[in-house]
């Protein structure tokens, strides 16, 4: 990976040739983790959840959404975390998903150890996040080169409908939102098709800008411990403590 200054010494009229160079995944190589990230879907798609109080009989994932930069199309090279939702056919409100958030994450944890496609790839340091909403995160392997991917799975309630829409939404789904008083962030995950669609289907000009945004917000507000900058900012001081030198994830940006 380029260091920060080294995007400084590009002119703009070659900035195309470092997001290119520096920045941009080769096809093979996120085919690879793609394909290895496909094993997990077909997991949740194909697994029946049940047997906790309280819960349906019969438990199945709606749909599987990948989301952060895999999913918008903004990945940078060499990133090996995946996100995805997951939406649950038990849960028919933003209450019932706060209430049964957890059971679901022990249930899919569980289910997780006896399935025989993801020890096959190394399925290793399966926990629960303890992020706002919290996930199930666990690292497999790539098949050719076994290279560790950390995957998190989000189980959300499937708010927006079977087909997420472009444009505004009912004004129900922010009611609802509403009236369910959550935790800040807590529902986001419910959301995620239009924020992932919002960066999804713009030009490859606008994601390479982003691409070069991550890459200089992670090398210039968060170059760990050793190299604190003294350009960082109060701002991201306060989002996201800057100041203790603390790496973000690059999953844990908002592009």
């Amino acid at each position: 990976m380029a260091l920060a200054q080294e995007l400084y010494s590009f002119p703009a009229s070659k900035l195309d040739f470092f997001v290119a160079q520096w920045l941009q995944p080769t096809r093979e190589w996120k085919e690879e983790v793609l394909e290895t990230v496909r094993t997990v879907e077909q997991f949740l798609r194909q697994e029946n959840f049940h047997g906790e109080r309280g819960l349906a009989r019969d438990v199945r994932v709606l749909k599987v959404v990948k989301v952060g930069s895999f999913g918008n199309g903004t990945v940078l090279r060499s990133t090996t975390d995946v996100e995805l939702v997951a939406f649950l056919s038990c849960f028919h409100s933003f209450q019932e998903e706060a209430k049964h958030h957890h059971t679901i994450l022990r249930l899919m944890q569980k289910k997780m150890f006896y399935c025989q496609d993801l020890l096959d790839l190394g399925l290793d340091n399966l926990g629960v996040t303890e992020g706002v909403p919290s996930g199930l995160i666990f690292t497999i392997r790539t098949r050719e080169t076994w290279e560790p991917i950390t995957v998190t799975i989000i189980p959300a309630y499937r708010a927006l409908g079977p087909s997420c829409p472009t444009s505004q939404l009912p004004p129900e789904v922010y009611v609802n939102l509403i009236k369910a008083n959550g935790y800040p962030g807590n529902f986001s995950p419910s959301f995620s098709e239009l924020q992932r669609n919002f960066v999804k289907h713009r030009p490859t000009k606008l994601k390479s800008f982003l691409r070069l945004v991550k890459h200089w917000y992670q090398q210039t507000h968060h170059p760990g411990p050793s190299r604190p900058h003294p350009q960082c900012g109060r701002r991201i001081q306060m989002g996201h403590s800057c100041s203790a030198g603390q790496p973000v994830s690059e999953t844990g940006l908002l592009l």
